[in-house]
């Protein structure tokens, strides 16, 4: 296929799929391959253009896996035999990437785990560990749990809890975008789960010059409202950051699944829970120690997604909560995941 609209038409060679060989009382006795035909499916692109590849079901077009953005060299890719064609959205948002947890585990192409014992520079008190006690997909759902593993690491450092630490570096991040996710939080003080963002490369400098975002913060029994945030300005201790909190109206963070959802532009972040609008941070609220002329520093580069579910720590340095409180009876204390997808905006 080589334009929009066309019909895929070039085949390559044969797919081959062997079937179980047949035993014979001389050995292995030959036996018949099922084949199926595949089609190479070329067209040109745009450099910064969206393309939608679709196939025809019935009189319908559906989508085949996500938009692409064109670089201005060709795509080209290998599927089953159909009727094709491409499109080119416009003034929408495309969905680019998700993960909908549909398998039995991490999928180890979009997620890398993190192994770390040393509280996230907020005197949290659990290690991340990379077993799959942690870590687990299960009936369409991605569950992060907190359990009362104390760890030790060969330093002898120990902390009481044991949690997960997943991103997406080096397998996914964006300049801008729509994300979106639906997720129920745990209930138990001292809780802390986490969905952000940190830059890829950060051109600015280190944390926080490089710039955060904080798309979903759920403080321990706190859970009758969400909060977000940025970080942004110099290197620590020279960083500052802006704030929120949204309080939900009826079912809570732990009662029910939430869909929140974060749009970043080059001028404006906003925040949403189920649809509605919570917050609005602008270009001149935010700014960079190291790009003070550049009015989108630092959120104008590539920042990848992390997924965290921390112990106590400095969220919760003005009030009593503590994990140390809850009963044994109360873990694992798991953040569920139903999906997290990304979009980008089609012009």
């Amino acid at each position: 296929m080589h334009s929009t609209g066309s019909k895929a038409k070039k085949s390559l060679p044969w797919l081959i799929t062997l079937l179980p060989l047949l035993s014979t009382t001389t050995g292995w006795a030959e036996t018949k391959l099922d084949t199926s035909p595949a089609l190479e499916l070329s067209y040109a692109t745009e450099k910064g253009e969206f393309y939608q590849l679709q196939s025809k079901k019935g009189a319908d077009w559906s989508n085949v896996g996500h938009a692409v953005k064109g670089t201005g060299a060709p795509f080209k890719g290998l599927y089953p035999s159909a009727d094709y064609r491409v499109i080119s959205p416009s003034k929408e948002w495309v969905l680019v990437w998700a993960d909908e947890f549909n398998g039995n585990a991490l999928d180890l192409t979009k997620w890398a785990k993190e192994e770390n014992n040393y509280g996230g520079g907020n005197n949290e008190r659990q290690a991340y560990r990379t077993d799959a006690k942690y870590c687990s997909v299960k009936d369409g759902n991605l569950n992060l749990s907190v359990f009362r593993d104390p760890h030790t690491t060969n330093d002898g450092k120990t902390q009481p809890y044991s949690s997960v630490r997943i991103r997406t570096l080096k397998r996914g991040d964006w300049t801008y975008g729509r994300f979106e996710v639906r997720a129920i939080m745990p209930k138990g003080q001292g809780i802390w789960p986490a969905v952000w963002m940190l830059p890829t490369d950060s051109k600015y400098g280190g944390w926080a010059a490089g710039g955060e975002i904080d798309i979903i913060e759920s403080r321990g029994s706190a859970v009758h409202e969400t909060t977000g945030a940025l970080h942004f300005g110099g290197a620590w201790p020279k960083n500052t950051y802006l704030s929120h909190s949204y309080k939900f109206p009826k079912l809570d963070a732990s009662e029910a699944f939430h869909v929140y959802a974060l749009e970043w532009s080059a001028d404006a972040i906003k925040w949403f829970v189920d649809g509605k609008l919570c917050q609005t941070r602008t270009k001149e609220e935010w700014f960079s120690e190291a790009a003070k002329e550049n009015p989108h520093a630092p959120f104008d580069q590539a920042f990848h997604l992390i997924i965290n579910v921390a112990v106590d720590g400095g969220f919760f340095k003005d009030t009593t909560q503590r994990a140390d409180a809850l009963p044994p009876t109360d873990f694992p204390q798991t953040l569920q995941i139903d999906y997290i997808r990304v979009y980008q905006w089609a012009d």
